[in-house]
């Protein structure tokens, strides 16, 4: 699938859809650091997955955060992120990259047949989590490129009630 591209901006630059991967230190205000330095330069955050140390003496947590810019925003917004004291590593991907998986907490208004799920080159998870009468959960999960046009494929159906999305990387 192409790397999606929203109309240009202002400066004829197209916006593209981008992933940070931060490694931060398990410490207070982590995350409002890295969310201040994206309003700062007036950079809305789409989606952001965070997680702390699983035990203590790990080396400390990590944040997934998915945001559409221009190139150029791009590579300013990691100059500024990077140099954050609380930040120990960034890692940066276009939002096509196959590095990357989604997963999707999915609630529906029928129950989902292998069809709905296929995607055109991979295989994708999904686990039922509960059926009732009138709404179904799952839970799904693939590349970008598969899983996104599975769901905009059930949106368009009117089968998506409801989503919580994240990306991995």
């Amino acid at each position: 699938m192409a790397d999606p591209v929203v109309p240009p901006a202002a400066d004829d630059e197209p916006k593209r859809h981008w992933v940070f991967r931060v490694d931060v230190a398990d410490r207070a205000g982590a995350l409002t650091s890295i969310a201040s330095a994206f309003s700062n330069r007036g950079i809305s955050v789409e989606t952001l997955v965070g997680h702390g140390t699983p035990y203590p003496g790990a080396p400390g947590g990590s944040v997934v955060t998915t945001f559409w810019c221009t190139e150029a925003e791009k590579n300013a917004i990691v100059r500024v992120v990077a140099r954050l004291s609380k930040v120990t590593r960034l890692e940066e991907y276009p939002y096509n990259s196959r590095a990357l998986r989604t997963s999707a907490l999915v609630r529906t208004s029928r129950p989902l047949r292998p069809p709905d799920v296929a995607g055109q080159e991979a295989f994708l998870t999904c686990e039922p989590i509960s059926r009732g009468d009138e709404e179904h959960r799952y839970f799904l999960a693939g590349s970008p490129s598969e899983l996104d046009p599975v769901l905009l494929r059930l949106a368009d159906q009117g089968v998506l009630l409801d989503i919580v999305y994240s990306v991995l990387g």
